[in-house]
């Protein structure tokens, strides 16, 4: 049953909704990943001003995915979601809508002031992150792809900001593979609302035996692309030594979802979201020390 919204006033009520709404742990670890990346391909000098623009346009864009997101979903979030802003009626809808413009604006104004490559995957990232939530997210596969995409993405831009982009090219491609698992994974944990809801996810279409093989592949993929840098002669053993911990941990992962431990489902995303910024902060202190 839809709940009636609250009248925002602007309260202290509503400012905590907004913030809500934003999910600060996430774009505030979005804008980290940048910040690493501008770092790891900067190595020992100061990273440039535009990986400091580049951070405060992906928090604002993140942000702004966020919400929009919250936007698209409400009638999914009555079900999978009902405590979060605006299925308890916290905020309205349209209230939520124009808090997201105005994020949008911002990511764009701080990317304008980035390098040409900056922009040329800023511009189009905050376009695809938009249609993402109004289009994709519900369609087999592509939107997982997109997530996936658009979070490796931003290791590739903060890399950009700094002018270097091969090391973190191959962190993208870690972190692309874990995603696409992470993404497949989610939606198993959110079958109920999306199939109330009409929703064809991948868990949907092929069953729940066959997203689970999808994603323990897709995941396997990312731990074998932990390797590139040793592989490519860029980092050495102390890289090894400080990721292998790491990637036995994501095997475990895949051997829950090879033997269907669908009721660990919540706790497989969350070790597998942990593991993509173990191996970044490995990616960073590895640069620093080599």
């Amino acid at each position: 049953m839809q709940r009636k919204p609250y009248i925002c006033c602007g309260c202290s009520t509503c400012m905590k909704a907004y913030l809500e709404l934003i999910r600060p742990s996430n774009t505030i670890m979005a804008g980290f990943a940048v910040f690493l990346s501008g770092a790891i391909a900067a190595g020992r000098q100061i990273p440039p001003l535009d990986v400091f623009l580049a951070v405060l346009g992906t928090i604002c864009a993140s942000s702004g995915g966020m919400v929009t997101n919250d936007y698209f979903d409400y009638e999914i979030d009555l079900i999978n979601r009902p405590e979060r802003a605006l299925p308890r009626g916290a905020l309205t809808r349209k209230r939520a809508l124009i808090f997201a413009c105005v994020l949008f604006v911002l990511a764009l104004l701080f990317i304008a002031f980035t390098n040409w490559l900056c922009i040329a995957i800023g511009y189009p990232a905050v376009f695809l992150i938009v249609v993402y939530s109004w289009k994709l997210k519900r369609r087999p596969f592509i939107g997982n792809f997109a997530v996936a995409f658009l979070t490796s993405l931003t290791l590739v831009y903060g890399g950009a900001a700094a002018g270097n982009i091969v090391l973190v090219t191959m962190l993208a491609i870690c972190a692309f593979f874990a995603n696409l698992s992470r993404e497949i994974v989610k939606d198993i944990e959110d079958m109920k609302g999306d199939e109330q809801l009409g929703s064809k996810t991948l868990p949907i279409l092929w069953g729940v035996r066959k997203s689970v093989l999808a994603a323990a592949g897709f995941l396997v993929l990312g731990i074998a692309a932990t390797f590139l840098p040793y592989c490519a002669g860029i980092f050495g053993w102390l890289y090894l030594v400080l990721v292998v911990p790491v990637d036995v941990v994501m095997l475990y992962v895949v051997w829950l979802l090879i033997t269907s431990r669908i009721e660990k489902v919540s706790l497989m995303q969350k070790v597998e979201k942990a593991g993509m910024y173990a191996v970044l902060v490995i990616f960073f202190v590895s640069k620093m020390v080599q």
